[in-house]
């Protein structure tokens, strides 16, 4: 246990906050065209940009969530696992990276069913 939560769920608070500090930074800088895009892109890019901000806006209240141990956290960031692996999977089946990314969100899914995580969770 580490500061009064089990260490996998520490860890991967650390990890969705990395995940979603660089999904806002990188959407800042595509927002703010810090990062080159071509012109026939540019609507696009701020598009992408600012789904990214939302994003990682959205990150950021999951992982306070995770880091306090709320159980709105948890149950969303199963929903959101799945929903993201499903449509990874539609969009491009031949990607393997989603194959990857389907394993880790079984795996963090189980974990975070698991009676012993679940009881930390208010």
């Amino acid at each position: 246990m580490i500061l009064g939560r089990p260490t996998g769920i520490f860890l991967f608070a650390i990890f969705v906050g990395i995940a979603f500090c660089m999904d806002f930074y990188y959407g800042s800088m595509i927002v703010l065209s810090y990062i080159a895009i071509p012109p026939a892109y540019i609507t696009i890019g701020v598009y992408y940009g600012a789904l990214l901000l939302f994003g990682g806006v959205i990150g950021m209240v999951l992982c306070y969530g995770l880091w306090v141990l709320k159980n709105w956290a948890r149950i969303i960031i199963q929903v959101g696992f799945a929903a993201q692996v499903i449509f990874n999977l539609i969009i491009d089946p031949i990607n393997f990276d989603n194959y990857f990314l389907l394993v880790v969100s079984i795996i963090v899914a189980i974990y975070l069913q698991l009676p012993s995580t679940r009881e930390h969770f208010s």
